[in-house]
């Protein structure tokens, strides 16, 4: 029966707007936004019934008219330009960025580190290897339990949790109850609770998208969805905001293999499918929920870089405002610096939750003179970039910018 609930889904994103799917609910469509961004933009999606009494909204990108530029401060609060400390410790490169339990957490060239708010360099977290407290690969999520003072790292292929004191020193493992090939989770150290969530490779033992354990490996609740289970192949990628919110999440996955599938929302018993896409068959496509938007993004063909790599151009992100059910195809503008945009690069944060931006020095000054040449700038604006632009040194440590998703 479960089942039933689902499958209609796979037949949305074939015949998305189509009276077949169930009777629809116009009365929000072109009403006022949940935020006043999307009160311009056309109506885009439409909110179909479900047979089992929910509904889920379809968006049709073909109704997405023209790309759009929307500024970040008018989609994400509590904007920060946090300068990392400088010292010889403190400094990364390129790499991943989370911010959890107000932290900021880089894993680049091999090494964790974290920072505060003020960018004040707090220490390393675990170290390369295969001891106790270390990591043989990059880590795939981390939550921090600011109360408890302990943060926790999921690896790829995890079969156990790893925790850590708020200092960064080792506090010991964690069993997980089913092995998790990528996944994140929510912690509340205080009653030994885990929720996790997961990708479920074809063939394996590990069942469950959704669980709760403690912390000796005992599963008190599961959700399993068969279908939902996808080829083994770790290209596929999981998303979910389930480290930033204190009940309830999102679940969805980038699936390698191009099968039609939804965003979920797990309601405290079970993953529900609560937006999805009208796509052509076979196209790359991820879901995600950022704040109180909903997000779908296309990729292009795979593209080789060398005989044992490839890359996959990703399109311009469409937003959808789930209230009035407006969108379009969507730009950042990075404002709280200037008249910077960015096209998809934003729609890839590790962090659940925020918009995140972790840039070197040069490599934002590099962005900011792209920007003035490509859009002209002038004005007020121009000199806003260029005052920004004149207090950026390529000795320094990179520049994290970030903010939550309203």
């Amino acid at each position: 029966m479960k089942r039933n609930v689902v499958q209609p889904v796979v037949g949305l994103m074939l015949t998305a707007l189509t009276a077949a799917c169930g009777a629809k609910n116009d009365n929000a469509a072109g009403g006022a936004s949940s935020l006043a961004a999307f009160d311009q933009l056309p109506v885009v999606a439409e909110r179909v019934q479900l047979p089992d009494g929910g509904s889920i909204v379809v968006a049709d990108p073909g109704k997405a008219g023209e790309k759009v530029t929307l500024k970040l401060s008018d989609l994400a609060d509590d904007l920060k330009i946090v300068r990392l400390e400088s010292s010889d410790d403190a400094l990364v490169g390129a790499g991943q960025t989370w911010i959890t339990g107000e932290r900021i957490i880089v894993y680049s060239d091999g090494v964790v580190k974290q920072f505060d708010f003020e960018g004040k360099y707090l220490g390393q977290i675990g170290a390369k290897g295969n001891g106790p407290g270390e990591y043989s690969i990059a880590p795939y999520d981390f939550y921090v339990d600011a109360d408890a003072g302990r943060i926790y790292m999921v690896q790829y292929n995890a079969t156990k949790l790893m925790s850590y004191n708020s200092d960064g020193t080792f506090a010991g493992d964690i069993p997980l109850a089913r092995q998790m090939p990528k996944g994140a989770v929510r912690v509340d150290t205080k009653r030994q609770r885990i929720t996790a969530v997961s990708i479920c490779f074809d063939g394996s033992k590990s069942r469950d998208e959704v669980w709760e354990q403690d912390f000796d490996g005992n599963i008190l609740s599961s959700v399993s969805m068969p279908w939902l289970e996808m080829p083994m192949d770790f290209s596929s990628e999981l998303y979910s905001d389930i480290g930033s919110r204190a009940e309830g999440f999102s679940y969805a996955m980038f699936r390698i293999d191009a099968a039609a599938d939804s965003l979920y929302g797990y309601d405290g018993r079970t993953l529900r499918p609560v937006f999805t896409a009208g796509i052509k068959e076979g196209l790359m496509h991820k879901y995600d929920r950022l704040g109180g938007m909903y997000l779908f993004l296309s990729f292009g063909e795979p593209q080789a870089v060398n005989d044992n790599s490839y890359v996959i151009p990703s399109q311009t992100p469409m937003l959808v405002d789930p209230v009035s059910l407006r969108g379009a195809y969507c730009n950042i503008m990075v404002d709280c610096i200037g008249e910077v945009r960015w096209d998809s690069g934003w729609a890839f944060s590790k962090s659940p939750g925020y918009f995140v931006m972790n840039s070197s020095p040069g490599g934002l000054s590099s962005w900011i003179d792209k920007s003035i040449e490509q859009y002209d700038i002038s004005g007020d604006e121009l000199k806003k970039l260029k005052d920004f632009q004149a207090t950026l040194d390529e000795d320094d440590n990179n520049i994290v910018i970030f903010g939550r998703w309203k």
